[in-house]
């Protein structure tokens, strides 16, 4: 979760880099994360905001694709401005919910507290989920996205990572300019999430897709090196 600038986002972005695969932003308004539909012949989501604009994202969706052929939906942590939207785009997709290990069950159980649900003056809903952990490759057509657990915003974050087209969805670790996450949530901690940015910084990174702002579409590790700046003056 984020407490940046509030901003409005234009919808359907193609990253049209690639050959068989299309990176649209269907979703990022007000305090709902950024939410990624990466179209190809294994579609997903990344991410569902907080279900506030429900209606809004499955219309961005249906602009570009059948609804129904998406199956799968990845939570990058448990954050309700991520994860509220989940149960009534699972409803609507008849999709799977893939989570890290870390935050299976608390999604299971509908936890109000560590999903800071209650902040925004809701409930959480309990939800069906499948665990994933470090090293799980998910295969979405021309991108194997490598799953890597990176706590520090949440215990539970994690990026997703590409290796052929350098392509990564960081969540809340980090954000283009120099942001980074919040560290002062349940299960937040400095110190790991320092470690987190570190190691996203080693690894290269053309498109950086992150979990709220802009995003970057040919100099991601700039602004990760940014980032790591930004979050090692906190030390």
């Amino acid at each position: 979760m984020t407490i940046a600038l509030l901003t409005k986002h234009k919808y359907n972005y193609p990253d049209t880099r690639f050959d068989n695969m299309e990176i649209h932003q269907i979703g990022g308004l007000y305090y709902d994360s950024n939410i990624y539909l990466l179209k190809s012949e294994k579609s997903l989501i990344i991410d569902t905001g907080t279900g506030a604009h429900h209606d809004n994202v499955l219309k961005n969706l249906r602009g570009i694709m059948t609804p129904e052929d998406v199956d799968t939906i990845i939570l990058t942590h448990r954050h309700f401005d991520h994860t509220g939207g989940a149960e009534s785009l699972q409803s609507a997709l008849e999709a799977e919910i893939l989570v890290h290990e870390s935050a299976a069950e608390s999604l299971r159980q509908g936890d109000d507290v560590t999903t800071a649900a209650r902040a925004f003056g809701k409930s959480f809903p309990k939800l069906k989920v499948k665990a994933l952990k470090e090293g799980d490759e998910i295969n979405c057509g021309e991108m194997k996205l490598e799953v890597l657990h990176t706590p520090g915003h949440s215990i539970c974050s994690i990026a997703l990572y590409d290796r052929v087209t350098k392509t990564l969805f960081p969540g809340d670790t980090v954000y283009t300019d120099g942001g980074i996450g919040r560290w002062d949530l349940p299960t937040g901690n400095y110190e790991e999430l320092v470690k987190s940015i570190r190691r996203l910084s080693k690894m290269e990174v053309t498109t950086l897709y992150p979990g709220h702002g802009p995003f970057s579409q040919n100099d991601g590790n700039r602004h990760i090196a940014l980032g790591l700046k930004y979050a090692e003056l906190w030390g």
